[in-house]
């Protein structure tokens, strides 16, 4: 299955004229999203989207025939582009990427070669969001509490979807002076902190079935469905009933009670993990939510215990109560973000542009 989102196709032009053109890519667990963005004289990610399409991972069973089949149906010859920058749900190190919640994988330099790229770039899925958030226009960002934000300090963004991600991006500079540096990390496979008998109860049930248990086990569509069977089950359910993450959504949000006490936990150690990782990097800055679930949750966020379990952090509550908390509404910002990794190098670090880069 082929998702679309149709556009007027821009791909007349060769590279040189208003500006550039690059593939980029949004490669999640489950779906793979790609567009053609046009550089130009414009802000970092500010320059045109189009001929945006969305495609079932599970369709194409490597990831280079996922990029060749929008290529075609996009009619865009490699030749026609100057690059690629994809944003993917995996760590950006060796040659041979591996991607943590879907099957696909392959070699940088072999893809490089096979689609004509003469530039590709790679960076962690949520490294791309990172680099976007310095950029965001008040359109592409909902804030969820206002705080008080420090222009300099770090800024964290976290996701559950597929996966959970988590990365941030720090200042060097002032002023019109400053740059912004992303930090990727696998912050979602830390460990999960339980906070209350009921999650101690969840802890040893996971810990039961794998071992190690990390926040990702929790906070992702898997996780939810995990929650809300194991809700089930604590009320003495027989036979549980057979549910996605979409469907819990959904009769969450008509009212169905073991559901919303599902979405509502989610949400509660969303907050609490939030928290976490805003102690970690400082960030003052602002905490941004992303990633496929959180917008879904949107009409359920005020009446949720996301915000108490992000400052109930003891002696640290009140150096964390005013951060500044946001929600990403756009559903192109780690494809921006990807093209900010490609065309402003100033805004990454040395260390993504040498390891990600095939010249």
């Amino acid at each position: 299955m082929t998702i679309h989102t149709p556009e007027p196709p821009r791909i007349g032009r060769r590279p040189g004229a208003a500006g550039d053109l690059w593939l980029v890519g949004d490669i999640g667990g489950t779906h793979a999203r790609f567009a053609i963005y046009e550089s130009g004289d414009v802000a970092p990610g500010d320059g045109a989207l189009s001929v945006r399409s969305t495609l079932l991972a599970a369709d194409h069973g490597e990831f280079a025939a996922a990029i060749s089949r929008y290529l075609a149906d996009a009619g865009v010859e490699p030749g026609a582009l100057r690059g690629a920058s994809f944003a993917i749900a995996s760590p950006v190190t060796d040659d041979e990427i591996c991607f943590t919640n879907s099957p696909w994988r392959f070699s940088r330099r072999e893809l490089s070669d096979d689609l004509r790229l003469r530039q590709l770039v790679l960076v962690n899925d949520f490294e791309a969001l990172a680099l976007r958030t310095p950029h965001m226009k008040p359109g592409e960002v909902r804030p969820l509490r206002r705080g008080t934000a420090n222009a300099d300090a770090p800024r964290v963004i976290v996701g559950p979807g597929t996966g959970l991600g988590v990365a941030a991006v720090i200042a060097t500079g002032t002023g019109a002076g400053r740059a912004w540096h992303p930090i990727a990390g696998e912050g979602g496979h830390a460990s999960f902190a339980p906070v209350d008998e009921f999650e101690t109860d969840l802890l040893r049930h996971l810990r039961d079935k794998h071992g190690r248990v990390s926040a990702e086990r929790v906070l992702c569509g898997e996780g939810l469905v995990t929650l809300y069977a194991f809700l089930l089950a604590r009320s003495g359910a027989t036979r549980l009933r057979p549910a996605t993450a979409a469907e819990i959504t959904r009769e969450a949000q008509s009212g169905e009670a073991t559901a919303r006490e599902a979405v509502m936990r989610f949400l509660a150690i969303l907050g609490s993990f939030a928290g976490d990782c805003a102690l970690l990097y400082g960030a003052r800055g602002g905490v941004y939510f992303a990633g496929g679930i959180v917008p879904r949750l949107s009409s359920l966020l005020a009446e949720s215990d996301l915000h108490a379990r992000f400052d109930a952090k003891g002696r640290m509550s009140s150096w964390i109560k005013n951060i500044p908390l946001h929600l990403v509404a756009d559903d192109a910002a780690a494809l921006r973000g990807a093209a900010i990794a490609a065309l402003h190098p100033v805004a990454g670090t040395d260390e993504m542009t040498t390891r990600g880069e095939v010249e």
